[in-house]
């Protein structure tokens, strides 16, 4: 392992992130110094620390590569993908630290590997008083069992005013903008991968550009769009841009009680599939259908495969017909039927009236594709939805987008290989004579990678079974237990169980959080680059 490069192109990393930082700390210096013209100016001091911290880390990456070669092979790189993102959530976390909206660093550094990783859960509930002032532990009943009552501390303190005293905001807005815009913005960098980022911006990397690209992009499509891998990544960052940019003008013209802020955080958070909100009370802050509807079509272009745009913008428009993006359509259309159906004529939460056909096509198609595009918005409380309901947001969880997209989940091209390797054995039981090939299209798919994808799938299985397993024994209950290790796997923002639609992962004890957070990197690096380095031939010499 050549330790060097690796130390060089991490130094390199660190001095990229520290610029993006700047963006975040403008943001928080023109919050706090024009805007809000507090005498409490924590976010901006906060992010000047932690450009800081990023600078210091490239300061010595940079002296322990001093004597790189400039060569990165496919082992260096694989480990580079994984420290970068394991170091990328350490330094989303000091924001959090710094101004010390979080105490707890386990708690500040879940909600930054949330962030990056789009999965949208949140560790944030707000802190409970007693009439004394002091604070009391918070009790939440189970959604679905009341006897079950957890009992825990709040992590984030009410914003106060710095004169009166007087409670301004409780809960997520308690952090104020700056922090708020960094959650979303977190998930923005993930969204198209922090490492396709730095490959974009980073000068030529020999070998290495093509195995970061290759270690990062989700799914089976690795196909470049352009010969140069960079070309390739910058390529993808603009069209990126572009649909973050046109969201946010159409969510502003059609509402006018959205402002700036609250467009471009939601398009950060849509076109990502990551599912932050900056209000306690999530979408229904907005209560206008078109403002739904645009962001069900954006979380959509989120969960297509990146390189159709470009295909698209190019004039090749029969690259809409491969199958795996009709399969994809046709997903998204069935399930969003499947939903509206089961929701048709139930009753809403904690009344007596009904789901009429209108308000089931909305709320259910909502609901099917921010569960398959691994988003995680919601529009109402879904906790006493039927439970065919809830288990088929599970099921749409684990079939995820489009290869090459935002999303989590297993993808549909994976799906497809699966059974048409499913049929063709079948068929080898009473013709074993034939020979038989996967195609998908016009493509064949080889031997090596159907085995892959069958052990892809093998072991989602059993980091499924493990992970709610290990949860179940830090005593969470199996239904709750098996909701959270659904989202985690999937990078899905969605609560099952637990506190429900309106609560936090915050009730859950330090080593299911530990469990969480690596069950985060597991479903973003898809597994396979997080495992590879803990096999021991990894680290020998060849």
């Amino acid at each position: 392992m050549n330790f060097i490069e690796i130390s060089r192109t991490l130094g390199r990393y660190f001095y990229y992130l520290s610029a993006i930082l700047l963006i975040p700390l403008l943001f928080a210096v023109v919050d706090e110094f024009f805007i809000e013209k507090t005498t409490h100016f924590s976010a901006t001091v906060a992010f000047l620390e932690t450009i800081a911290v990023a600078l210091a880390c490239g300061l010595f990456f940079a002296w322990k590569g001093k004597k790189a070669k400039r060569t990165l092979y496919r082992k260096e790189s694989i480990l580079i993908v994984v420290l970068i993102w394991f170091l990328t959530a350490a330094v989303g976390a000091c924001p959090f630290l710094f101004t010390g909206t979080l105490k707890n660093p386990i708690d500040a550094y879940f909600e930054s590997m949330s962030g990056f990783t789009t999965t949208g859960v949140t560790i944030l509930y707000p802190k409970q008083y007693d009439v004394t002032g002091a604070e009391i532990p918070a009790l939440v009943r189970h959604p679905l069992d009341p006897s079950m009552v957890y009992t825990f501390y709040g992590t984030i303190a009410p914003l106060k005013d710095p004169v009166t005293g007087e409670i301004v905001k409780t809960g997520v807005e308690a952090l104020g903008k700056p922090l708020l815009f960094w959650r979303t913005f977190m998930e923005w960098l993930g969204g198209m991968g922090i490492v396709v980022l730095f490959i974009a911006v980073l000068p030529a990397l020999a070998m290495g550009g093509k195995f970061l690209y290759e270690n990062e992009v989700q799914g089976l499509s690795k196909e470049g769009m352009t010969p140069r891998i960079k070309e390739t990544a910058s390529m993808l960052w603009k069209i990126y841009l572009g649909l973050t940019l046109l969201q946010t003008t159409l969510l502003m013209l059609t509402n006018d009680s959205i402002s700036f802020f609250d467009a471009i955080t939601l398009a950060f958070s849509t076109i990502s599939t990551g599912g932050f909100t900056v209000s306690n009370h999530g979408l229904e802050t907005f209560p206008n259908s078109i403002t739904y509807w645009i962001i069900s079509i954006f979380m959509i272009l989120g969960s297509f495969n990146f390189t159709l745009y470009f295909h698209c913008l190019k004039g090749k428009l029969y690259r809409l017909f491969e199958p795996e993006f009709y399969l994809y359509l046709l997903m998204l259309i069935g399930g969003s039927l499947l939903m509206t159906l089961n929701l048709y004529r139930t009753p809403h939460f904690g009344t007596a009236k009904l789901f009429t056909f209108g308000e089931a096509i909305q709320h259910g198609s909502f609901m099917a594709i921010s569960a398959q595009t691994s988003t995680g918005f919601s529009l109402t409380t879904y906790d006493m939805w039927p439970f065919a309901c809830q288990i088929l947001m599970v099921l749409l969880m684990f079939i995820g987008g489009m290869s090459g997209s935002t999303t989590g989940g297993i993808k549909v091209i994976r799906y497809t290989i699966i059974l048409k390797a499913l049929k063709n054995k079948i068929e080898t039981l009473f013709k074993p004579e034939i020979v038989r090939t996967i195609k998908i299209g016009e493509r064949e798919i080889t031997p090596k990678t159907t085995l892959t994808v069958l052990t892809f799938f093998s072991i989602v299985i059993l980091f499924f079974a493990l992970g709610t397993y290990l949860l179940i024994l830090d005593h969470q209950d199996p239904l709750t237990s098996i909701g959270i290790i659904s989202c985690m796997i999937n990078n899905t923002g969605l609560n099952l169980g637990g506190l429900g639609i309106t609560g936090s992962y915050a009730f859950l004890p330090l080593f299911s959080k530990i469990i969480c957070i690596f069950w985060m990197i597991l479903g973003r690096l898809e597994y396979f680059s997080l495992l590879v380095i803990l096999a021991p031939s990894f680290w020998r010499r060849q």
